[in-house]
């Protein structure tokens, strides 16, 4: 997949493409990407995807401005193994939410032909919203409306997995998301209070605006250099210990071994319980012996 960050430097040629913030990729996101990849084919031309960064609410509604569930880099795999061949990434300013239709679509036929428009059944550009399947109809262009994508009689939207990641249900936003929630890092130096409990845990650094689940102990897995693991994972401040920085961070089972400065993604399946502070660290290690235990048993099941 070719990322081109603004518009193509030069022409592309045939595209069918589609348009939106498709932060998470989610179910919904995959169905018109799928659609956008077969559209492209039909057309005898390359599937391409426009995107934008950051997310539009942050510069029209800064008060409102979502976290984002995936990062660019995150939301880049996930297209391309989707099929997308050409990425483009705008950066969402003033001035892009100024342009007219017009102006808009005149961007991009400079450096793409479009062949086909798939869009989302709510998609709208342009100032103030005035681009629609029918303008672009009225236009000449040839549009594809994807219907909303349900999940058990329900429209999915991106606010929906927010919302269940940021009250710890990861497991019912993995089923909206199709995988399992992550956040990746590099390793951290820490105060070792892990180690010295005899569970070693990485700490990883939080990318700027990236979504954090609900504060507690989760089951997941860990990916890392040497493979993949098991991991116990804890997002919160360590209050046992009147921790006031907020950590994200794994204790990878059956794993020995360094992983400083290294990067690693952390995978979230299952919430376990909230961030406990515990009358004293014995108490807290017999809690972890039995996340350990469950995490094992739910990450295996």
């Amino acid at each position: 997949m070719l990322v081109h960050l603004g518009l193509p430097s030069s022409p592309i040629g045939a595209v069918a493409v589609t348009v939106g913030s498709f932060d998470g990729v989610h179910l919904g996101h995959a169905d018109v990407i799928r659609r956008t990849v077969a559209a492209a084919a039909t057309a005898g031309a390359r599937p391409a995807l426009i995107t934008f960064e950051p997310h539009p609410r942050c510069v029209l509604d800064p008060a409102n401005c979502p976290q984002s569930i995936t990062t660019l880099q995150e939301k880049l795999a996930l297209v391309e193994s989707c099929g997308i061949e050409h990425a483009i990434v705008l950066r969402f300013d003033r001035e892009l939410a100024a342009l007219s239709p017009d102006e808009f679509v005149e961007r991009l036929s400079a450096v793409m032909d479009v062949k086909r428009w798939v869009i989302g059944f709510d998609f709208a550009f342009g100032r103030e919203r005035r681009g629609s399947a029918e303008w672009l109809r009225a236009h000449g262009h040839t549009v594809d409306v994807v219907p909303p994508f349900q999940v058990e009689g329900v429209d999915l939207h991106s606010r929906d997995v927010r919302r269940l990641i940021t009250g710890g249900e990861v497991h019912e936003a993995n089923r909206l998301l199709g995988r399992e929630y992550a956040m990746a890092g590099p390793v951290e130096a820490g105060d070792r209070v892990g180690r010295r409990l005899g569970f070693p845990t990485a700490n990883i650094g939080i990318e700027p605006n990236k979504l954090v689940p609900a504060l507690g102990a989760y089951a997941g897995r860990a990916r890392a250099p040497e493979g993949e693991f098991i991991a116990a994972l804890s997002v919160g401040y360590r209050p046992t210990f009147g921790g006031t920085q907020l950590r994200v961070e794994a204790f990878l089972l059956d794993f020995e071994g360094d992983l400083y400065q290294q990067r690693l993604e952390l995978r979230f399946v299952r919430y376990l319980h909230p961030d406990i502070r515990f009358p004293s660290p014995d108490d807290l290690v017999r809690q972890l012996k039995k996340d350990v235990e469950d995490t094992r048993r739910i990450v295996l099941r």
